[in-house]
């Protein structure tokens, strides 16, 4: 039987199927580009979330953040008593039931904070920048270091036009590493960076605009190099230069360029030996490379420049007693900060850890009482 004849090698086709698998690959591949820096906070699984997606990735943020919003809100599920704060009812879209809520929980136990917070919040969903910074304010009297207060409150703050005042709050809260709880905050900041950045160039808060920019890096690593730029364009114009660096060097850090980082803290010295957070941040680079000496030194300068803050306290007390053994200059320093602030809480808890060190411990107690008698007067409103 007589082989078939080898037919000549025919074009290659191209079916729908295969242009469809290939246009499939390229369109993944783009949005695995473009999704893949991004936090889940960014990527919302609502009616809204892809049209507050593309916005945010369009660089709309004013639009973003109400979009965002918008896709939080809903039926109002939870009842007052799992929400006495009203956060939930402000987070689905019902503002006047969490202020009804808050202020109920208020009436009952006048010293609680959350409430005093959502109350500061629906005063920003309302453009009532005074009374949110009023609210952010109490709050943050009763608990200072509250991270929620402290990053709604610089909003609060930039939108009553004191561009200071929430440079230094957005400082006090990233510090301490955390975000905040609420999930709305990321929103608020996305929309009030979107609106400052709509000003005209020569309006534009180009230091707080860098803190912005700082917070958003947290979920996007895209926008490091836009707080970067923010904060040259602030040293260039004398913007708070100091607070500039600060947030130049911290985002060097975090892209791994730690020459860099270090280079920018050292300017943000320069600009104002008396930064603590600064110092601070050198403080934690010697001791990650062993220097202890340089370590108290800058240390101890910080708590110099801050020395009524907690925050401060926590480095000290670990390089002066954990790796210099010096209870006795702990002891002092906790001292000069009660002579400051004999009502704060803490300093005597670390005053009688030192002197329980010392062998003293009668002062030890005495001293520990005191500071439940202070923390128990906080709680219940009481002055102390």
């Amino acid at each position: 039987m007589d082989e078939r004849p080898n037919s000549a090698p025919s074009p290659m086709r191209f079916r729908p199927a295969l242009l469809a698998a290939l246009a499939l690959m390229v369109l993944w591949l783009v949005a695995y580009w473009h999704l893949s820096p991004l936090a889940w906070d960014l990527v919302q699984l609502s009616s809204s979330g892809p049209r507050a997606l593309a916005l945010y990735l369009t660089g709309n943020y004013r639009d973003a953040g109400r979009a965002y919003r918008s896709g939080q809100q809903g039926k109002l599920v939870a009842g007052y008593v799992n929400d006495p704060s009203g956060y939930w009812a402000l987070r689905a879209g019902h503002p006047d039931e969490a202020e009804r809520r808050a202020k109920t929980t208020l009436a009952l136990v006048p010293t609680a904070v959350e409430p005093l917070i959502t109350l500061g919040e629906i005063a920003l969903e309302r453009r009532q920048s005074p009374e949110a910074v009023t609210s952010f304010t109490a709050a943050l009297r009763r608990q200072p270091d509250h991270v929620d207060a402290l990053l709604l409150g610089a909003v609060a703050a930039a939108r009553a036009s004191d561009p200071s005042r929430a440079i230094e709050s957005f400082n006090r809260a990233l510090r301490t590493g955390s975000v905040g709880d609420r999930d709305t905050i990321l929103y608020r900041v996305m929309e009030l960076a979107g609106e400052l950045r709509d000003r005209p160039v020569e309006q534009q808060p180009l230091c707080l605009l860098a803190h912005l920019h700082r917070y958003l890096r947290v979920f996007d690593d895209r926008q490091g190099p836009i707080a970067m730029d923010y904060a040259r364009r602030a040293i260039r114009a004398g913007d708070r230069p100091a607070d500039a660096y600060l947030t130049l060097g911290i985002v060097h850090d975090k892209r791994g360029e730690y020459g860099d980082a270090r280079r920018a803290i050292l300017g943000a010295i320069e600009a104002d030996p008396h930064h603590a957070e600064a110092l601070r941040w050198l403080a934690v680079e010697a001791g990650k490379v062993g220097d202890v000496l340089l370590e108290y030194e800058l240390t101890q300068a910080a708590f110099e420049v801050a020395p009524t803050d907690p925050f401060y306290w926590r480095d000290l007390e670990r390089v002066v007693l954990t790796k210099l053994g010096d209870p006795l200059g702990m002891a002092a320093l906790m001292q000069r900060a009660i002579a400051l602030d004999a009502t704060n809480a803490e300093a005597h808890v670390r005053l009688a850890r030192a002197v329980s060190l010392l062998g003293d411990e009668a002062r030890a107690r005495r001293h520990l009482q005191r500071a439940a008698e202070l923390r128990h007067a906080v709680r219940e409103g009481a002055p102390r």
